[in-house]
């Protein structure tokens, strides 16, 4: 069973209204899956970040290049 906490939290209504439209875009059940599928998204975009980062950091070495190419499932290009 999962563990649940509440929390009160504030949106401005540009950002309330977003987040009430995904819900019913995405036929999610509820806004706290809302919630939840947008940290997911965010904890998403920053593991591809830190992927981006070692990429770019062993670019220079093949090996390692190669071994970051398929972790991202892109190629890796050098930054100019």
């Amino acid at each position: 069973m999962t563990h649940s906490t509440r929390r009160h939290i504030a949106f401005d209504t540009q950002t309330l209204q977003f987040l009430e439209q995904y819900q019913e875009r995405h036929g999610l059940p509820s806004f706290s899956a809302t919630i939840e599928a947008a940290a997911a998204a965010l904890q998403e975009r920053e593991l591809r970040e830190g992927y981006e980062r070692f990429a770019r950091d062993y670019a220079g070495d093949e090996q390692a290049r190669q071994e970051a190419e398929a972790w991202l499932g892109l190629p890796m290009q050098e930054q100019g």
